[in-house]
């Protein structure tokens, strides 16, 4: 019922949804609460909304008002996941940290650092199996979840924009637009050379469709089918402006957009129309 963005301003930011007479999308904004630094990531875990800040903090918020303060990270908070009650973050200090809740003392605690041939700066984390998937700017890391330890380097070793786990298989997106899908051990099972749209800021995965979609540096989407991995379209979102995130609603084929310079847009899938 709601949408909550947090930014370079400073804030996160709750904007209700509602649907104009004309029929599209607006988005009222509710409330504003400062963090104190730019922020990087969010994700919203159970009852606790967590943002990873630029100054390696991550602060945890609920609708009840209580709020907490992870601190072990040295530098940005560069994404943020769960795996089994369990919050995994991951920074530009070259480690992932593992979180949970004391019940004794109902604080976050960090149980675990992954850093070991974790070789660059964290950008993107998934779980396939029995693996983590570590993203970074020198290319994929492979966690055992078992011993925690680093089992395997995966080429090719160059940034990292995202990852997606569909299917069996995890589909690893690179800042140039070069796109590999590996199988859960790490395999290499298909490969394909930069998108026409060029450099690739983030993605998504959109269940309807369903379809990978994938934000570039210069303000257009291009959006992948799946399972055949053929591109279907891109277009032009945003003018001289990067697409910076992209967050599917998980319904509907709605997602949200949001522009470097602060811009927010919503989106949605028309299924009726085989051509994105």
């Amino acid at each position: 019922d709601c949408i909550y963005t947090a930014s370079r301003d400073k804030t996160l930011k709750r904007w209700k949804v509602n649907v104009a007479g004309t029929g599209k999308f607006e988005l009222q904004p509710e409330l504003e609460v400062p963090l104190g630094d730019v922020c990087w990531c969010l994700i919203s875990a159970g009852d606790w909304l967590f943002c990873g800040l630029g100054d390696g903090t991550i602060k945890g918020f609920m609708k009840s008002g209580q709020q907490t303060v992870l601190n072990r990270h040295a530098k940005r908070v560069s994404c943020l996941m769960t795996h089994q009650h369990v919050l995994l973050s991951g920074a530009s200090d070259g480690a992932v940290r593992c979180w949970q809740m004391n019940p004794h003392t109902t604080t976050f605690e960090c149980t675990h650092s992954i850093s070991e041939g974790v070789s660059s700066s964290v950008q993107a984390l998934a779980v396939l199996g029995e693996g983590l998937w570590v993203g970074g700017t020198s290319g994929v890391a492979l966690v055992e979840l078992a011993t925690l330890k680093v089992v395997k380097q995966l080429d090719p070793r160059k940034f990292v924009a995202g990852l997606l786990q569909f299917d069996g298989h995890m589909i690893v997106v690179y800042a140039d637009g070069s796109i590999c899908i590996f199988d859960g051990l790490g395999a290499l099972k298909h490969k394909q050379p930069a998108l026409p749209a060029g450099p690739v800021l983030c993605i998504a995965g959109l269940e309807s469709g369903p379809r990978v979609l994938c934000g570039h540096a210069k303000g257009q989407i291009s959006s992948i089918t799946l399972p055949s991995f053929v591109l279907k379209k891109h277009w032009q979102a945003l003018e001289r402006c990067k697409v910076q995130t992209l967050c599917s609603a998980g319904h509907d084929g709605i997602y949200v957009l949001g522009a470097e310079n602060g811009t927010i847009q919503l989106w949605q899938r028309d299924g009726s129309v085989d051509q994105g």
